[in-house]
């Protein structure tokens, strides 16, 4: 018994021991491939690019491994329209990029890509697919919003708070967290980023803030006004001059926008033209000729696009020809120019602009009443108050400095990047750039020169007024303080319309690829230019800028253009039809940026004018859909079947005269007319706001009123 006792002790023993043994886990082998994918796609979209590449176990890269692996879960690579099967590896890497020229889409079409899940060392990556329709919500919200508050703050961070809800699975404490620490925080500093261009253009905005304060204060901005108006006794003609003055600052529309709408300013007051009306001559006239000169900042941008993509077609062609060729038919801006300088001249208007001349013609109220005057200085300066004596020189002088420092920077930065391009090529045995204007341009830093042109242009201003005694040293500064303050309003909008602009970027919810898998299809060439205009200014009105717009857009468009010219035996890279599509992409991308509320020009272009920001917006998208239909009825359309532009051109002047002629208003006749009725500032203002609230429209900012108190409470009650 003791010897049967003391087997089965060592036999429950064993099999203990084995239960223990069988309870160990078997050892992970380390992941044989390595995923590098986005962790965001919007379903049915394709992605940028996902990057495999197998490993050893020590960790390192295969080189030796050129085969497919067993499977992969997750993605698929479509080329011209079919399922394709993946490429092998290649030294043991396999990068799926998707290239729009090449017709060619990488999709992620399951929320894990997995590689040999039936091996031990499996490689697995979770990414966060959304629905393609959350991708569209934050830009259109950011609209409705501010059109039925009128406050285009609130809207724009309820904007950024719903796209960072749906990038944070719907967490909606996560999402407020990272609207303010990521979204917001990071359009300031740009971590990553070696130009901060972002904080470039925050400065240079406060410091030619800073110098219109200075001005304005010393008596300067008062003898500039006085002066001018020897020469021009209308308003039309004031109107005439900024459209000129945006003329001759051709070579940036940042520069533009903020030198013109700060020097034309107090003139424009003095002839009573509302801040709205100054607010679409500058915007209207920045990006158009910035965007057609052919010496701009803009063009370098303009040809690097259309190279690369016929570079990646295949088709060698003189680049800088092309762009001469596409100018004509680029309607849009050059209707626009040509409307902007019939709006002046002829002084008719209509719409809500009509109603904003009226006002001011009327009643002196350059800006609606109720709305925030986001860069008039505190000191109350405009008139010069302060200053002992009103000097013209006190205007000029920082006015020279700053646009004499822009053009020499310009010039200085594009040839110092030139010369180092140059040794770079030089060692590597290619052809040396040559230092043409367009290429000093091309490679020239803007915002940078900006940034430094206005700080020494604001410190001409505080030199000049504390050397002529105009104003003390101490009131000089406290001028340049208040002036740097008065652009905050304008500055906040401008990082909250770049934080949208992110949520809506390729890393994020893709927006622009959404509508753009959305509206692209098997078209007719002849239909091409009219297709990619409204393409373009859709994508551009989402998300608020218009050079991202054509980097996106361009490769599709003229490669697809090209497409569906090569079974007709007319791929001709200076085809009419290839221009004409080169000229959609481009006026496409300006026209949507004018009616964006969260553009970054048009931002700066309300607030170098004093204007608000969505009475500029609401105002100035009649005029541009105008010209816009114009384009497209009497350009687009009718180029695409082989009518040449220049006889397009002529009939669609005529045709916005007509317009213009037969439709618009004299605001001085509206003006007087009013007067003649006895209507006072109050009631033409309550009849706007009426109307404003027939048409479902709430404005936030409206909190007294002239009426008895019950219906003031009635009316809130309503909202």
């Amino acid at each position: 018994m003791a010897a049967i006792h003391s087997l089965l002790i060592i036999l429950t023993s064993f099999l203990a021991q084995t239960d223990q043994i069988t309870d160990v886990p078997l050892k992970q082998e380390p992941a044989r491939y390595e995923i590098e994918a986005p962790p965001i796609a919007v379903i049915g979209i394709p992605v940028g690019q996902v990057t495999l590449r197998a490993l050893k176990l020590d960790g390192t890269i295969d080189t030796e491994f050129s085969g497919h692996p067993k499977q992969i879960i997750g993605l698929e690579l479509w080329v011209r329209d079919v399922d394709t099967a993946l490429p092998p590896f290649e030294n043991g890497v396999l990068e799926l990029k998707t290239d729009l020229a090449q017709n060619q889409k990488v999709f992620i079409t399951a929320d894990t890509i997995v590689v040999d899940p039936d091996i031990r060392g499996t490689a697995t990556v979770v990414v966060y697919r959304i629905s393609r329709w959350l991708s569209l919500l934050p830009p259109i919200i950011a609209v409705i919003l501010a059109i039925w508050f009128r406050n285009i703050i609130l809207a724009l961070l309820v904007s950024i708070w719903l796209g960072a809800v749906i990038l944070a699975h719907g967490n909606l404490f996560l999402g407020f967290v990272h609207t303010l620490d990521t979204f917001v925080i990071h359009e300031i500093v740009e971590p990553g980023s070696s130009s901060y261009s972002h904080m470039m253009i925050i400065l240079f905005t406060m410091f030619l803030g800073a110098m219109v304060g200075v001005m304005s204060a010393g008596g300067g901005t008062a003898a500039l006004v006085n002066r001018l108006s020897r020469y021009s006794t209308k308003r039309e003609h004031s109107q005439l001059m900024t459209w000129f003055l945006g003329l001759v600052v051709f070579f940036d529309d940042y520069a533009n926008s903020l030198l013109v709408g700060t020097s034309m300013r107090p003139f424009t007051d003095r002839m009573k033209v509302s801040r709205e009306k100054l607010a679409f001559l500058v915007d209207s006239t920045a990006a158009p000729v910035s965007g057609i000169a052919i010496i701009s900042t803009w063009v370098g941008v303009e040809i690097g696009y259309i190279a690369d993509t016929y570079s990646s077609l295949g088709i060698s062609e003189d680049y800088y020809t092309t762009f001469l060729y596409s100018l004509p038919y680029r309607f849009y801006p050059l209707h626009l120019l040509a409307f902007v300088w019939l709006v002046a001249y002829l002084g008719n208007d209509y719409g809500p602009m009509l109603k904003a001349e009226t006002r001011a013609i009327a009643f002196n109220q350059l800006v609606r009443p109720g709305r925030f005057n986001v860069v008039e200085a505190e000191l109350g300066s405009d008139n010069g108050e302060l200053a002992r004596r009103q000097l013209l020189r006190n205007a000029l002088i920082p006015l020279s400095v700053l646009l004499g420092l822009a053009m020499i920077g310009l010039w200085w930065t594009g040839t110092i990047e030139i010369d180092r391009l140059n040794l770079e090529r030089l060692e590597e045995g290619k052809p040396l750039l040559d230092q043409s204007m367009s290429k000093i341009l091309e490679h020239a830093s803007p915002n940078r020169v900006l940034l430094i042109s206005s700080f020494l242009a604001s410190i001409s201003a505080v030199a000049s007024c504390s050397f002529t005694k105009a104003l003390s040293l101490n009131e000089c500064v406290e001028a340049w303080s208040a002036g740097a303050k008065s652009m905050f309003l304008a500055i906040l909008i401008l990082v909250l319309a770049w934080a949208v602009a992110t949520v809506c970027d390729e890393n994020h919810l893709n927006t622009a690829g959404v509508l753009v898998e959305l509206l692209s299809g098997s078209l007719s060439p002849n239909w091409m230019p009219t297709i990619t205009f409204l393409l373009a200014a859709a994508v551009s009105f989402a998300t608020g800028s218009s050079w991202s717009t054509m980097g996106l857009l361009m490769p599709l468009a003229i490669s697809l253009t090209y497409s569906l010219l090569v079974p007709l035996n007319e791929a001709d890279p200076n085809h009419h039809l290839m221009l004409g599509t080169i000229g959609g992409v481009l006026a496409g991308a300006i026209f949507g940026d004018h009616c964006s509320p969260i553009s970054d020009t048009t931002v700066l272009s309300s607030a170098a004018s004093g204007s608000d920001h969505l009475d500029h917006v609401l105002t100035q998208m009649p005029y541009a859909l105008t010209v816009a239909t114009v384009s497209v009825v009497f350009g687009y359309i009718p180029v695409g079947f082989g009518i040449q532009p220049y006889i397009l051109l002529p009939v669609g002047l005529v045709v916005l005269f007509l317009i213009l002629q037969f439709y618009g208003k004299s605001a001085e006749a509206e003006a007087q007319k009013l007067l003649d009725a006895g209507v006072r500032a109050e009631d033409f203002n309550l009849s706007e706001d009426h109307e404003a609230d027939e048409a479902g429209i709430t404005d936030t900012n409206e909190s007294d009123s002239e009426g008895d108190p019950e219906s003031a409470e009635e009316s809130v009650e309503e909202a």
